[in-house]
């Protein structure tokens, strides 16, 4: 049996939660690992060949909550 495909977003999604436990949320996150997250998300949805299209539509929401987090932040588009 072959080894199941993780986008290098899901490993980093669960790096997130370990350091912040259940007070997990994007306001936590620092700039620079909302920046990672989106970079990851996107890849994950644009350029990943071996992310289904079902998995890609369903992170489209990370990528909107995201948006408003930088939208809040002041980071720009």
């Amino acid at each position: 049996m072959g080894k199941v495909y993780r986008p290098e977003l899901a490993d980093y999604f669960d790096l997130l939660e370990h350091q912040h436990g259940e007070g997990f949320s994007f306001d936590v996150l620092s700039d620079d690992a909302l920046l990672t997250l989106e970079r990851l998300g996107r890849h994950a949805i644009e350029r990943d060949p071996r992310v289904t299209a079902q998995e890609k539509q369903a992170l489209q929401p990370l990528l909107v909550l995201i948006g408003h987090q930088r939208m809040q932040r002041g980071l720009g588009d």
